[in-house]
């Protein structure tokens, strides 16, 4: 199978930031569209309404980032054809089991406060207890199917997208949608561990770890499809642990 990815020379310039980008673009913009439905108060919400709320945003996210990825999946295929080795399953438990001991080891934390710094600078996810938030036993499972679907489908194939098929690519060549994983610069290699650090404040060491392990991954197969799925397994480790410790820190 060939790992020179297949893009149209005739294709526009918008087709491929939409593919690669949109995905990860639209779960940001949901996010950030929706008022943070956690926060009762402010919305003037009664707790059935807040929860209410909260699980339509996620249905929402859910099915809007899948949509945008099915819409670019024939091209995605196109440039990286499905293909996966028995190593990316082993890197994703690997890398699942380092995040979840980085966490539990508490070490940015701990680091901060060595350094005399507060912890609180490196910021926390919304940390929410569903068992707690959500009132009503079906709406709390409809919210953990669509929270792990998120997890472990959505995420991994929409930050994957971005980053090994636009960023790590376009900062390598200009006519990055041609760049096979295998041509990546330095350069490339680096922004990979630099964006999982800048969008992992609070786990920083985690996410160093973690994102330098998967881009070694993709140098020694040189597929695109072992990072996601080695993403994906990862995120279901955490998903799993989160649920049995009740760490809803890292929700």
């Amino acid at each position: 199978m060939s790992n020179e990815p297949s893009w149209p020379d005739d294709a526009p310039d918008w087709l491929g930031l939409a593919v690669f980008v949109g995905p990860l673009a639209v779960y940001f913009a949901v996010g950030a569209l929706v008022p943070s439905v956690w926060e009762r108060v402010d919305l003037n919400l009664n707790v059935d309404q807040s929860s209410s709320v909260a699980l339509v945003c996620v249905l929402a996210r859910l099915c809007l980032v899948g949509a945008a990825v099915v819409l670019g999946l024939r091209w995605v295929t196109r440039c990286f054809p499905f293909s996966v080795t028995p190593l990316a399953v082993g890197i994703g438990v690997v890398g699942g089991a380092i995040w979840i001991g980085c966490c539990r080891l508490n070490l940015e934390a701990r680091l901060m406060t060595a350094l005399g710094l507060s912890p609180d600078w490196l910021g926390q996810r919304d940390g929410i207890n569903p068992f707690e938030f959500f009132s009503g036993s079906s709406e709390l499972y409809v919210f953990l199917v669509a929270r792990f679907a998120i997890l472990v489908l959505a995420v991994p194939i929409a930050e994957e997208l971005m980053l090994r098929g636009f960023l790590m690519r376009y900062v390598t060549d200009a006519s990055w949608e041609s760049l096979p994983l295998g041509a990546v610069g330095k350069i490339g290699l680096i922004a990979a561990t630099g964006y999982g650090v800048l969008s992992h404040p609070s786990e920083w060491i985690a996410a160093f770890i973690w994102f330098t392990l998967i881009t070694l991954l993709m140098m020694r197969t040189k597929r695109f499809w072992d990072c996601v799925v080695a993403h994906s397994i990862t995120n279901g480790m955490l998903g799993i642990y989160i649920l049995w410790a009740h760490d809803w820190r890292l929700w």
